[in-house]
């Protein structure tokens, strides 16, 4: 089944860019709509030349109205200033599109992703482990599920006790590109005191300190190849975050 998506050209085209990029759309299989994108539905994709103050309506209206995911396309080099007005303004992403067929592959990359993600939100998988039914849940859910499924980024997860951190937690797991390799290893870290934080993250050979009877892996070790799901980092002392901070974001320690 094609991918289906609205493409709207703001301002002149006198180039013809946009054109091309919604015939090379057409050729690669999308079912294009060129279309007004107050009355648009479905993915979209907002082209331009130069940025205005136009846009920026528009794509908030766009996204309140339908909450709609919009791709966003500049015909020219953009200032980074412009690029965060549009993605506070709505815009899922936004392109350098200089040249078409580069434009067209990058733009088929976000659609194709969008329509992947949109097949998981109503699987079992998804549907079986979290229930939530009102339009910020759904969009925080889909948030999930596109970084679980469709990256391999480390996870901050937000929220008071009792609303489901570690079912997310599991989820992400259950969707990540390691979930059949082995279970997630969960860390409570409200538990660990800070003179033996070191071997429940890192581990110990036998004789390290005192009680250190036989050698052992810590959670780190343990989740490799996996997910490893710290709960309650924020009850670390600062200087254990610290310490925890390089090892999160290069995947690598010292043992």
């Amino acid at each position: 089944m094609a991918i289906r998506a609205w493409v709207s050209f703001v301002g002149s085209d006198q180039q013809g860019l946009g054109k091309d990029i919604i015939a090379f759309l057409a050729q690669h299989g999308v079912d294009v709509q060129t279309c007004d994108p107050y009355m648009a539905q479905g993915y979209g994709v907002v082209l331009f030349r130069e940025f205005n103050q136009d846009i920026c309506p528009l794509l908030r209206e766009v996204s309140r109205r339908c909450q709609e995911r919009v791709v966003v396309g500049c015909c020219q080099t953009l200032a980074t200033g412009h690029a965060w007005q549009l993605i506070q303004a709505g815009a899922a992403d936004v392109l350098s599109c200089l040249e078409c067929q580069q434009s067209v592959c990058e733009i088929m990359a976000r659609l194709s992703r969008w329509e992947t993600v949109d097949g998981l939100m109503t699987s079992p998988r998804v549907e079986n482990a979290l229930v939530g039914a009102s339009p910020a849940w759904r969009a925080i859910l889909r948030q999930v599920v596109e970084v679980a499924y469709c990256t391999d980024a480390a996870v901050l997860i937000l929220g008071e006790s009792g609303t489901g951190k570690e079912l997310v937690a599991r989820l992400i797991h259950d969707l990540g590109p390691h979930s059949s390799k082995k279970d997630p290893v969960i860390l409570d870290c409200s538990t660990i005191t800070p003179e033996l934080s070191g071997s429940e993250f890192f581990g110990h050979e036998r004789g390290a300190f005192t009680g250190a009877i036989s050698a052992r892996d810590g959670a780190f070790a343990l989740a490799d190849g996996g997910t490893l799901f710290l709960d309650e980092i924020g009850e670390l002392p600062l200087h254990l975050q610290t310490q925890l901070l390089r090892v999160i974001q290069e995947h690598t320690y010292k043992g």
